[in-house]
């Protein structure tokens, strides 16, 4: 599902004035301010010099002539400090801005449903969102400048349009259509440039490749091997040319408008000054009155190309709000609010799937096919099969995590849409193939919880019973050591087998009545996964339990077994019943038990096992 908001540039910058308001109202006025400094400066400027020429030809008095002048030099040299001190607070206080915003982004990401993480332009949405407010040149931060340059201008371009008005109509409407022409005729060079940018970015892109290349040490083995060195040489240097090409036909077309805005420039100020000497030399505007209206004459243009310019930019950016605002307002289902309470979670209850069908997107297979299955309170359930048999799918939907695409998921008889979700999260400890830990302390990634909060006594029992005790114990911080070298200068890595003893050990803590574990024994020996199945009946007794596992031969402590094959069950039972069988499960079975027949003692690829 593709959702895009399509908002007006009014509209977008009504909802950045109220998200400053809330998130940094002094940057409001800041901005207000600093419109009003770069108004009042070219206007003071203009009016300056035929202040002083009035005063002198009419006979003022020197003090008199001094004061006023001393007066509006004053005034400009405290604008224009203000102005420099304005602009200063609001490029530190976009920063604040920029978090608010990221902060946003971020509560969006981490709280959406979870499907919509799995959708290809959600994600992108979330991607160009935080570009958007990354930087002080991002997006949302130039935002700002915009408004305040478009202000700005639209009352300097109303100001000097009034004074104008005052000496001949007729000269802001010449003013206006050859400024107008210049604007078009730089658009030209703008849109040829947005046109042909993905030829230029493929070639940067190509470019970049080789460099990183070069500097890869992964890469480097094979470059010498293969004697690829003269063919990536080869590579960046058709593209360096191709890239200079580009900065070629684009310096022609430069040259050439830039010739034509020069020539329109002429043009508009020769015309306009020449009228203007002429009205002074015919005694119809006073000497004082030339030099306003030559200083006008100046301004009005170049108000009105920053004030096209800054319609542009708005426009621009304005796609990038849309965006922006797309993602934070995408759709959410999942009931949070008003869901009803999961009850009691001392214990589990019966789950049920009902002629469960699911799929990734709106026009991919079925993962999932007219599934039914039934997990009674306290089983323990292995569910196996080959890659890309739709496992995974299973326990996300199980979990809640997506929806299906039709049929229901149950949890006591109730379907499990109508429940609060993030109380539904609560009934499931998981480990998963895909997971996430902080660097933070091996105690606050067992209890996934600050220090101060902390059960130490269920932390050390949930590491004993996931055979890891011995290893954080051997630790000169035990449980407050950090985890993550490169994040902390003390911190500690370990092997994959022990990662997944900590995952193990955080599904634990939760004491969910309900425990996932997604291959959680894929980076350990089968010797260290066997000795991990033997207490399994212990830890996991009172729970139900949904064990995914490509090794057939890690499932035996389980009660139950379903083999799913192309999003069906095509067999079930006991791992004795189904080898009995001599169906498809025997089958996988015998393949992968003949590499621990010629390999006794286990050394073999876990992927390959």
């Amino acid at each position: 599902m593709e959702y895009d908001r399509k908002y007006t540039v009014r509209q977008n910058l009504a909802y950045c004035v109220r998200a400053t308001r809330q998130g940094c109202p002094k940057l409001l006025a800041f901005c207000l301010l600093v419109i009003l400094a770069n108004c009042l400066i070219p206007m003071i400027t203009a009016w300056l010099p035929k202040t002083v020429i009035e005063e002198i030809t009419e006979g003022s008095p020197l003090r008199r002539l001094l004061t006023v002048t001393a007066a509006m030099t004053l005034a400009l040299a405290v604008l224009s400090g203000l102005q420099k001190y304005l602009d200063r607070l609001i490029y530190w206080n976009k920063f604040k801005m920029n978090a608010f915003f990221l902060r946003k982004i971020t509560r969006k990401g981490l709280t959406t449903d979870y499907r919509n993480q799995e959708n290809e332009h959600f994600r992108a949405l979330q991607n160009e969102s935080f570009a958007s407010c990354n930087g002080n040149f991002s997006h949302y931060a130039r935002i700002y400048d915009a408004i305040v340059l478009f202000f700005s201008n639209l009352l300097g371009f109303l100001a000097f349009t009034g004074i104008l008005l005052t000496l001949n109509p007729l000269l802001i409407l010449f003013l206006c259509l050859t400024t107008l022409v210049s604007f078009f005729l730089n658009r030209r060079i703008s849109k040829w440039i947005e046109g042909s940018n993905d030829e230029k970015a493929g070639y940067e892109q190509r470019m970049q490749y080789v460099i990183r290349a070069a500097d890869d040490t992964r890469a480097a083995k094979d470059i010498r091997l293969y004697r690829m060195a003269a063919w990536l040489d080869g590579i960046y240097e058709k593209n360096l040319s191709g890239l200079l090409g580009w900065y070629r036909r684009y310096t022609a077309k430069l040259f050439r408008v830039s010739a034509a805005d020069s020539a329109l420039v002429l043009v508009r100020e020769g015309a306009t000054y020449a009228y203007l000497l002429y009205l002074a030399v015919k005694g119809r505007i006073s000497v004082a009155e030339f030099v306003l209206y030559f200083s006008v004459v100046a301004g009005f243009s170049a108000w009105l190309g920053s004030l096209l310019g800054q319609i542009t930019e708005l426009g621009r950016l304005n796609h990038a709000m849309n965006r922006f605002r797309s993602y934070l307002e995408y759709p959410e289902t999942y009931l949070r609010e008003g869901g009803k309470p999961t009850g009691d979670r001392s214990a589990p209850k019966k789950m049920e799937l009902r002629h469960v069908s699911f799929r990734y997107g709106g026009d991919g297979e079925d993962v999932i096919r007219d599934l039914n299955l039934t997990l009674e309170p306290g089983e323990h359930l292995a569910v196996v099969g080959l890659n890309g048999a739709g496992k995974t799918t299973l326990v996300k939907l199980l979990c809640g995590l997506t929806e299906p695409t039709e049929g229901t998921v149950l949890y006591g008889g109730t379907d499990i849409r109508e429940f609060n979700r993030d109380e539904y999260y609560g009934l499931f400890g998981a480990v998963f193939q895909d997971y996430s830990i902080l660097p933070v302390t091996i105690g606050e990634i067992v209890a996934e919880d600050e220090e101060g909060n902390i059960d130490h006594a269920l932390a050390e029992t949930c590491l004993k019973q996931a055979g890891l005790w011995k290893k954080i114990t051997s630790l000169p911080e035990g449980v407050k050591s950090k985890y993550d070298k490169t994040f902390w200068d003390d911190g500690v890595n370990l092997s994959g087998g022990e990662t997944q003893k900590l995952l193990l050990a955080r599904a634990l803590y939760r004491q969910a009545p309900v425990i996932v574990l997604d291959e959680p024994t894929a980076a350990l020996d089968p010797v260290s996964e066997n000795r991990l199945y033997e207490t399994y009946d212990e830890v996991m007794r009172g729970k139900t339990t949904v064990f995914i596992s490509h090794r057939l031969a890690s499932t035996r402590f389980c009660r139950r077994i379903v083999l799913i094959e192309h999003g069906r069950i095509t067999e079930e039972g006991t791992h004795e019943e189904l080898l009995a069988k001599k169906g498809r499960y025997h089958e996988l079975f015998e393949t992968q038990a003949k590499y621990y027949r010629e390999n006794p003692e286990g050394e073999v690829d876990s992927d390959e096992a």
